[in-house]
């Protein structure tokens, strides 16, 4: 099953691509050697949903959560020679990177530092030929640990669990998308990702077609949702709340586009008797960054005629960062020994053909 909580916050947030289940619950791989840090600063909403929500349920104590500071210092350590000695892979597909826009490189050179951008819209605002339905793909292409295993959700186990089925097993979550017009911007009409509808199509593609139980509220700053996961759960019911802390986007020309936001996710256990109540103490907070990256492909570059726009590919990256707790003292510690850094890094390529 697909990392259900990076697809259902890439969902909420960019475009709706992210994997509702698995893909966005569970993690993929360590690889540091292509993670680049710089001297920006600040973070969208990733996958590790079910895994959280297991971890969770698991409650399990502080002895067995115990993180040996020693080996994450050492992965660190090992993280920052090899980004001095290699160069990103993702980089290469950019001849001149000072022409890059600020989230191009956060995608191509594949940032550590958090997003430097803060909340500069009020959603993101699609080209026009995005408007209409889409069928759409999303394979997982990579996944890095730029912090160890220590600090990634699972652990090694979870890594290797995803890279073999995503990567390497070809797993593709397939889905319906859709944009539509709205002018509750006061500027006209507007191409707006159909937030509610995208992401009920994702966890229902990745999780099954009754996993979807109550959508409270879905709004470009805040999406709530009831999910009743089929996997690893016992039964029970998460509420998964989404909110959205930082927001930009740019037209680099007619034909590509790039976006991002920056969310906060919580997920909390809800109760099947009262599942209205409010959520009790939360199995996990994190934060999380998607970028990505849309590239139109047209007969004549005629983007002027929506319908002209038959296919639309997207490079996507997730990047999901620690928060600290005051309650939890090994959250807080694995908070620490992150150093900023994010600890689950997701490379997505997703193509949207016309319906």
């Amino acid at each position: 099953m697909k990392s259900l909580m990076v697809l259902l916050i890439a969902s909420v947030s960019s475009a709706y691509s992210y994997r509702f289940s698995a893909p966005a619950l569970l993690g993929h791989g360590i690889n540091s050697q292509n993670a680049n840090s710089d001297d920006g600063s600040s973070t969208a909403v990733n996958a590790n949903l079910f895994l959280d929500v297991n971890n969770g349920m698991q409650h399990l104590n502080a002895a067995q959560n115990t993180l040996s500071r020693r080996a994450v210092l050492s992965n660190l350590a090992l993280a920052s020679t090899a980004m001095l000695t290699s160069s990103s892979a993702n980089a290469q597909e950019v001849t001149e990177s000072s022409t890059m826009t600020l989230l191009e490189k956060r995608l191509l050179e594949n940032t550590l530092s958090p997003p430097s951008y803060g909340m500069q819209a009020t959603d993101i605002f699609y080209p026009s030929y995005f408007i209409g339905s889409w069928k759409s793909s999303s394979k997982t292409t990579n996944i890095y640990s730029p912090c160890g295993f220590e600090l990634f959700p699972g652990g090694q186990a979870a890594y290797d669990a995803t890279i073999q089925k995503e990567v390497i097993g070809n797993d593709i979550l397939q889905y319906k998308a859709r944009f539509i017009s709205s002018n509750t911007n006061g500027d006209g009409d507007v191409v707006i990702a159909d937030r509610e509808y995208n992401a009920k199509e994702i966890a229902r593609a990745a999780m099954g077609s009754f996993s979807v139980v109550d959508v409270k509220e879905a709004t470009p700053n805040r999406f709530s949702c009831l999910l009743a996961p089929v996997e690893g759960s016992g039964g029970s019911l998460i509420c998964v709340d989404i909110l959205a802390i930082a927001r930009k986007y740019e037209s680099i020309s007619p034909t590509k586009f790039i976006c991002s936001e920056v969310v906060r996710q919580i997920v909390s256990p809800a109760s099947k008797s009262n599942p209205n109540a409010p959520p009790t103490s939360p199995f996990s907070v994190k934060e999380i960054e998607t970028i990505s990256l849309y590239s139109a492909s047209t007969a004549n570059d005629a983007v002027d005629d929506n319908s002209a726009v038959k296919e639309i590919k997207c490079k996507q990256r997730t990047a999901m960062f620690l928060v600290p707790s005051q309650t939890d003292p090994v959250a807080f510690q694995k908070w620490q020994m992150s150093r900023g850094q994010p600890v689950d890094i997701r490379y997505y390529d997703v193509t949207y053909s016309r319906i």
